[in-house]
């Protein structure tokens, strides 16, 4: 059964020191930065990887005795990987955090009880976000938000993706009863702001359709340590390319199928946003089929996917 968000707090659990480094990815997060560093009080050892902040994130985090290492971006599998071979790290197990979201009370004292003696190389949970002080149960979006940040960095490694990076694991992969709280305190004009460079990402990262048996060709051969359970790799990796109005069977998708109207104004909200990201990545692949590049011919729209 899981945990009210009511219930959940930032803050210590009953060890102290627990033998973990925290890594923090974190630019222009003054905002978010004291509590997300607060939450992980009880680790070791919390080292902020800073991509050149402009605000008072370094400051923040240096009083809150946080060791902070300052690294151009490189992207968001290279910065992790960046911060995953780290010389000044203590510890085999890293857990990863963005400056955005919080670890709770619950978290933590199952983190520190299950590095008293790990069974598996990984650990997965799942991730709540709150959208607009709501927490975004439905959707699709927490049934399908497993991810992995509890990990040994000697089985772990990043590949060098730009955008929607997941860790390849060579061993087993647990999975965390108590959930990682994502709560961005810098307001909507902020999440879209991000989810358009999130758009240009991902428009830029699909590139050109493949056939059909060529991406399940990719798709198996990059299971080895893919996270993912199959049926939601082969969902979003193979059928949703092929869906017509992709932005439309989105929010049909996510409001209607998967009971997004259970979530309120909130959960609409955020419906529409998808809805709007999606259309947005498409529009910007059908106008980069239509734009030359370095003097090139552009490639026809009908070959874009």
């Amino acid at each position: 059964m899981r945990t009210p968000l009511r219930l959940y707090r930032p803050g210590d659990p009953v060890a102290t020191s627990v033998p973990v480094s925290v890594l923090v990815l974190a630019r222009d997060e003054a905002v978010n930065i004291a509590r997300c560093l607060a939450s992980v009080r009880w680790a070791d050892q919390v080292v902020v990887i800073d991509s050149g902040s402009t605000d008072d994130t370094v400051e923040i985090a240096t009083a809150a005795g946080a060791e902070v290492v300052t690294e151009p971006w490189h992207g968001y599998g290279a910065q992790r990987e960046y911060a995953l071979r780290l010389p000044n790290l203590r510890h085999d197990w890293v857990y990863f955090l963005d400056a955005d979201e919080w670890v709770s009370q619950q978290l933590a004292a199952e983190l520190a009880q299950v590095l008293v003696a790990p069974q598996h190389a990984a650990y997965t949970q799942r991730r709540r976000l709150i959208f607009q002080g709501r927490w975004i149960r439905h959707c699709g979006w927490y049934d399908g938000s497993w991810l992995v940040r509890l990990m040994r960095r000697s089985a772990a490694r990043f590949d060098d993706e730009v955008f929607g990076e997941r860790p390849r694991v060579d061993g087993t992969i647990g999975r965390l009863r108590h959930d990682l709280v994502d709560e961005d305190a810098k307001g909507l004009s902020s999440w879209l702001h991000k989810h358009v460079r999130y758009a240009e990402l991902e428009a830029a990262r699909r590139g050109l359709r493949l056939p059909l048996a060529v991406r399940w060709r990719r798709l198996r051969a990059g299971r080895a340590g893919d996270t993912r359970p199959l049926a939601r790799a082969v969902a979003k990796d193979l059928v949703f390319p092929m869906v017509p109005a992709k932005s439309l069977a989105l929010f049909g998708y996510m409001y209607l199928l998967r009971a997004g109207y259970l979530d309120g104004v909130a959960g609409l909200r955020f419906c529409l946003y998808h809805a709007w990201f999606q259309l947005t990545v498409d529009a910007l692949r059908a106008e980069a089929a239509r734009v030359p590049v370095d003097g090139e011919r552009p490639v026809p729209a009908r070959v874009a996917g």
